[in-house]
């Protein structure tokens, strides 16, 4: 996905690695220290944690596939 499409709020379906198929939210786009990717994009993926993501690895996710009421979740 290309860089300049990819805003705050996005809902995004990881296309590779170890998150591949899950679908997220971007929460923020940038340079983070710690890791080896220069430019990356934050996830919130409904997990415990906050996951960062190559834009490479992302594809346009549907808004929202589920009518209001209803919610996706893992057993």
């Amino acid at each position: 996905m290309n860089l300049n499409h990819i805003t705050p709020g996005l809902r995004v379906r990881i296309t590779a690695g170890h998150w591949r198929g899950r679908t997220g939210s971007v929460v923020a786009v940038g340079t983070f220290q710690g890791g080896s990717e220069r430019i990356a994009v934050l996830l919130d993926i409904d997990e415990p944690l906050l996951i960062r993501e190559m834009p490479e690895h992302l594809d346009p996710a549907p808004e929202d596939p589920l009518q209001p009421g209803w919610a996706e979740f893992n057993i």
